[in-house]
């Protein structure tokens, strides 16, 4: 497909979908780009948006996402709470974490957000770290949160866009215009490159801006993330602030007897 025609198609298909043009179709048009670079341009979830994504390679799971803010004596802090659970099921509330993020804007599924803090609630244990703020220090596994949980999908190598076309995806609560890119990796230059190609559906209809993502990988089951739920009145699980949870976490965790 020349330049002109893609154009073309990739006009169309933001029409449709009314993804902003600017970036995203910049990045498309020019073919070469990277998945970082990709994601980047998509709309990014506002504080109360919360989605349920299933995902997996082989064995699905479901992930909950929700995005908050609260105010602490430092300022405004902005945080994303998880949970995981099964496949259009409830989430498990004892697999809640909530991660403080050094800044107040929320980046792309496939950022490693610097981190301010680290807390989670199992039910009876109530757990902080690489908590810089409440001074800690941070490994650095904890210093950047990943929203994908598999390591090689934060693959920074360049990618060659293939194939830009208008899809309606039918997804659990509706039908929604999509742009539906593919895109090819260059050849590996580590062993820790596995991803092959991925397949990113575009919508501005939900958080994150995707509404399906597949990976390919070498030697693995392809990986698949697919929106099930979202919502813009997100509910947080913590109902407690960082600087309560610093005050009776001291030594970094808390029995709850209550």
């Amino acid at each position: 497909m020349d330049r002109h025609k893609l154009l073309a198609t990739i006009g169309g298909a933001l029409a449709a979908t009314a993804i902003p043009s600017g970036a995203f179709a910049q990045i498309v048009a020019a073919r070469r780009t990277t998945q970082h670079d990709l994601f980047e341009a998509l709309p990014r979830p506002k504080a109360g948006d919360w989605s349920r994504i299933i995902m997996g390679s082989g064995v699905d799971y479901q992930k909950q996402i929700g995005i908050g803010t609260e105010t602490a004596q430092s300022g405004k802090l902005t945080y994303v709470e998880t949970q995981i659970g099964i496949p259009g099921g409830s989430c498990n509330p004892n697999t809640m974490k909530r991660v403080y993020l050094r800044s107040q804007r929320i980046g792309s599924f496939i950022t490693e957000m610097p981190v301010l803090a680290n807390v989670a609630d199992s039910g009876t244990i109530l757990t902080r770290w690489g908590d810089i703020g409440g001074g800690q220090t941070q490994t650095p596994e904890s210093a950047h949160l990943r929203l994908f949980d598999a390591p090689y999908l934060y693959d920074d190598r360049a990618l060659t866009i293939v194939s830009v076309t208008h899809e309606r995806l039918k997804l659990p609560f509706g039908t929604r215009a999509t742009v539906h890119v593919v895109a090819r990796f260059a050849k590996p230059t580590s062993s820790k490159h596995k991803l092959t190609q991925i397949d990113l559906w575009t919508t501005p209809d939900v958080p994150f801006g995707f509404a399906k993502y597949r990976a390919i990988a070498t030697g693995l089951d392809p990986l698949e993330a697919r929106i099930f739920s979202h919502g813009t009145k997100f509910q947080p699980a913590l109902a407690m602030k960082i600087d309560s949870i610093r005050a009776i976490t001291p030594d970094g965790t808390h029995i709850q007897t209550g």
